[in-house]
């Protein structure tokens, strides 16, 4: 073999040899990092979730000391939570004790996580071997719930707006700590109050539902009327001047009747009393208008009859008995306490009653009528009152009627 071959060999060997050394250097050092020369004594930890941010070979303290790491992290069938598995270093699984909990904390806020061995204060006389099962801490506040529902949003807020809004709320809150708890306890205060009510409000949101469900249904009846109400309100607006001339005189229409009324308002009141007696009797009396307006009525054809032709004609009858005069004993009594009475006009036929005049039959010729019984009919029918009867008083409107009757020669 020339020296020049030789040399060439010589150069490739040498080469592959160091590639080889740093391949190993490599594996050497990812060895190292991985603990591949460590040995570990495993123990198993059953957790709801393994939760986020757990990378592999997490870190297991005790009390901030690392005493091993998660060599294995698998998750059960049917996604209920995760099975860990837990490299202890020999020389430390000998001071933990066999009663020992675990819980998986964040280093920081929003750092990688860990898993912590908290040892109970009654601690076992026992200590963790090889093989043993750990149980899952029970804490009253699960902060990885809490970061589970926070991750979401974290990923959708960036980080620099994060960061200045929460620099923005602690310069806002930075020296108002005493403010801050005084609003807290008023608040506490009002939710203390509230609370007692809250059935109350419960029942008033059903009735508001129920209210608002009505409102809903008439609608249609309220927007119909509003869109009335714009034609109303257009119609006044163009009628605007004649609107304020009406209220200008009914203004000063109640400015006169002001004026009017102090005046007089004690004269009518005056008034009022004056003619309450008047206004009694005409009351009591009041059955008897209807059948005097149809007496009155029944007499027209007889009045056109005695003024026909623009001239008054007059009928004379002459009496087979002449009537004596009147006598002072024949004056009507007036202030009659009688009852209202209809009778001799139209539908009112007067009741004949026989009586005696002075102790004289009615047959007398010398009795005071026309004929047999004629003006004891009618003062019967018409309740007249001699001085010397035992017969009712008249009243003013019974004396008009029988003396209008009497004269015209009618009962």
């Amino acid at each position: 073999m020339s020296l020049r071959t030789y040399s060439k060999v010589r150069i490739r060997t040498l080469g592959i040899l160091f590639i080889a050394l740093m391949v190993a250097a490599v594996w050497l050092v990812v060895a190292v990092f991985n603990q591949a020369f460590t040995s570990f004594d495993n123990v198993s930890l059953p957790t709801d979730a393994s939760g986020l941010q757990l990378p592999d070979r997490a870190d297991v303290k005790v009390r901030g000391v690392i005493v091993g790491e998660v060599t294995k992290a698998v998750a059960n069938p049917g996604g209920n939570g995760a099975l860990l598995t837990l490299g202890i270093y020999p020389d430390q699984i000998k001071t933990i004790p066999a009663n020992v909990t675990a819980s998986i904390l964040p280093k920081t806020l929003f750092g990688e996580k860990y898993v912590e061995l908290n040892i109970p204060a009654s601690a076992s006389s026992q200590k963790l071997v090889a093989g043993d099962r750990i149980t899952q801490t029970k804490l009253p506040i699960e902060l990885e719930n809490v970061l589970n529902d926070l991750y979401p949003l974290l990923k959708a807020v960036e980080p620099a707006q994060l960061n200045y809004t929460l620099s923005a709320m602690a310069n806002a809150l930075d020296g108002r700590g005493a403010e801050l708890g005084q609003t807290l306890t008023a608040l506490n205060t009002y939710l203390t109050r509230f609370n007692p009510q809250v059935p109350h409000l419960v029942e008033d949101l059903k009735k508001l539902a129920t209210v608002s469900g009505v409102y809903a249904d008439v609608v249609p009846q309220i927007a119909q009327t509003l869109r009335s109400s714009v034609v109303t309100g257009n119609t006044l607006v163009s009628h605007e001047a004649a609107l304020r001339q009406l209220l200008q005189q009914t203004s000063l229409f109640a400015d006169h009747t002001t004026t009017f009324l102090n005046t007089n308002g004690q004269n009518i009141i005056d008034l009022a009393n004056v003619s309450a007696p008047q206004l009694a009797l005409l009351r009591r009396y009041s059955s008897e208008f209807p059948c005097l307006a149809q007496g009155l009525a029944d007499q027209v054809p007889m009045l056109s009859s005695a003024f026909r032709g623009f001239m008054l004609h007059i009928d004379l009858i002459l009496l087979t008995h002449q009537p004596r005069g009147y006598a002072v004993k024949d004056k009507p009594i007036y202030g009659a306490t009688n009852a209202p009475s209809c009778a001799g006009m139209p539908g009112h036929p007067i009741k004949a009653a026989p009586n005696v005049i002075d102790g004289v039959d009615d047959n007398n010729p010398g009795a005071l009528g026309k004929g047999p019984g004629d003006v004891q009919r009618v003062a019967t029918g018409y309740g007249l009152k001699s001085s010397n009867t035992s017969s009712g008083s008249v009243s003013g409107l019974d004396q008009l009627l029988w003396g209008a009757s009497y004269a015209g020669g009618q009962p």
